[in-house]
C-alpha cells in the first residue's frame, strides 16, 4: 500500500480539487470540508497546517466519501474495480466466477483504464482481453462496461480534465437566480443529485433555484411548461399545460413556489384562487419546502378551491424520482478502443 506525503493544505486543495471535478462543482475547500464526513480519519489532520501521510486508499475513500456526501455516487467509500462489477451483477456473481478470475478482471481492466487514461494506443488490445474474460457470462459484459466507466471517472488516481466553465459553484443553488440557459431544462442535474444526498438543504436554497426545480420536475412529467421571469411575475411562478393543448388555451394549472420554513398562510391560498379565476385555470398548485397551514387547508376544503399542495415531502419524492447520480459525470471523451 503506497502512501502521500504532503502539507494539510495541498491535501486540501487535492481533495477539493478530486471531489469538485468529479461530482462537476466547482468546490472550494471550506465546502469541501463541511461536506467531509465527521468521523473521516483525514478531518483533523486536515483542518490543521501540518504535514500529513495518508495511505493512498484512505485518500481515494475520502474522495468516495466526498462524492457520496456530494450526490455523485451511491455509497461512500472508493470501491475497487471488482467491487462495482460484483455490486452491478448483485448475488449472481459467486456462480459466475471464481476469485481467481476476479482477479485477473481487476488486474488486467486496471492496466487498460491506466492506458486510456494515457491515451497509449494498446489500450484497446487491454480491453479486448478483459472483456474477453467475461465472455459467455451472462450479463456480465455490460456490468463491466460500466464498472470500467465509473471507476475510470470516479477514481481520484486517474487523471480527469474537465473546463472550469463546465463546472458548477455550489454555492450557486444557494444564492444565485441563475437558471440554466439551453431551452431543455430549468434546474442543473447536479444540483438535483446534491439535494438528494443532503435533503436538509432544500430549505435553504435560492427561491428562483425553487422555482427552477419545479418546473422541471413538470417538465420531466409530460407539461408544457411557462416559468415566469422571478421578479415582477403577478404572483405566478409556473404555468403548465397539458401536451395536447390547443394554442393559447388557458392553462391548466398555475403554480405558486413558497420557498420558506413557515407554513403557507391563507392568504397565498385565496390570491391563487384569485389569479386562477383571472387566468381561466383549470387548477392551482402551492409548491413549499414546508407545508400548507390548517387555516389555508381549512380555506381550500370550505370553498372547495381546486387547490392542492406539494409540501416538503412531495417534493423530496420528485428529488428523489429525478436523481441521476452519473449524469454528466461518467461520459469520457477519451479513446475507448
Amino acid at each position: 500500500m503506497g502512501h502521500i506525503l504532503m502539507p494539510s493544505f495541498a491535501f486540501r486543495s487535492s481533495l477539493s480539487e478530486d471531489s469538485g471535478v468529479r461530482s462537476g462543482f466547482a468546490l472550494s475547500e471550506p465546502e469541501m470540508l463541511a461536506h467531509l464526513p465527521k468521523d473521516n480519519p483525514l478531518r483533523a489532520g486536515l483542518e490543521g497546517d501540518g504535514a500529513l501521510r495518508v495511505a493512498s486508499d484512505v485518500y481515494a475513500d475520502t474522495v468516495g466519501d466526498l462524492l457520496h456526501a456530494l450526490g455523485a455516487t451511491d455509497q461512500p467509500g472508493m470501491p475497487t474495480l471488482t467491487q462495482r462489477v460484483t455490486a452491478l451483477l448483485k448475488h449472481d456473481w459467486r456462480s459466475l466466477f471464481t476469485l481467481d478470475e476476479l482477479m485477473r478482471v481487476e488486474a488486467v481492466g486496471h492496466h487498460y483504464l491506466r492506458l486510456r487514461n494515457q491515451g497509449n494506443p494498446c489500450q484497446a488490445e487491454f480491453r479486448a482481453e478483459v472483456m474477453a474474460m467475461v465472455d459467455g457470462k451472462p450479463g456480465v459484459a455490460d456490468a463491466l462496461a460500466v464498472a470500467l466507466e465509473h471507476h475510470l471517472a470516479y477514481m481520484p488516481f486517474f487523471t480527469r480534465q474537465v473546463d472550469q466553465a463546465d463546472r458548477m459553484a455550489l454555492e450557486a443553488l444557494f444564492k444565485s437566480e441563475r437558471l440554466p440557459t439551453d431551452g431543455e431544462r430549468y434546474f442543473d442535474q447536479r444540483f438535483i443529485n446534491y439535494l438528494n444526498a443532503q435533503p436538509d438543504k432544500l430549505k435553504d436554497i435560492h427561491w428562483r433555484q425553487f422555482e427552477g426545480l419545479t418546473a422541471e420536475w413538470f417538465q420531466r412529467n409530460g407539461y408544457e411548461v411557462e416559468l415566469g421571469p422571478g421578479r415582477n411575475d403577478g404572483s405566478i411562478d409556473v404555468r403548465l399545460w397539458h401536451k395536447d393543448s390547443e394554442a393559447g388555451a388557458p392553462p391548466a394549472v398555475i403554480v405558486q413556489c413558497k420557498r420558506q420554513a413557515k407554513k403557507v398562510e391563507r392568504v397565498v391560498v385565496k390570491a391563487l384562487y384569485a389569479d386562477m379565476l383571472a387566468e381561466k385555470a383549470d387548477a392551482g398548485l402551492v409548491v413549499t419546502t414546508c407545508d400548507i397551514s390548517p387555516g389555508a387547508a381549512s380555506d381550500v376544503k370550505a370553498r372547495a378551491y381546486p387547490i392542492t399542495t406539494a409540501n416538503r415531502a412531495a417534493v423530496h419524492r420528485w428529488i428523489e424520482a429525478m436523481r441521476k447520480p452519473d449524469a454528466g459525470i461518467v461520459a469520457d471523451d477519451a479513446v475507448t478502443g
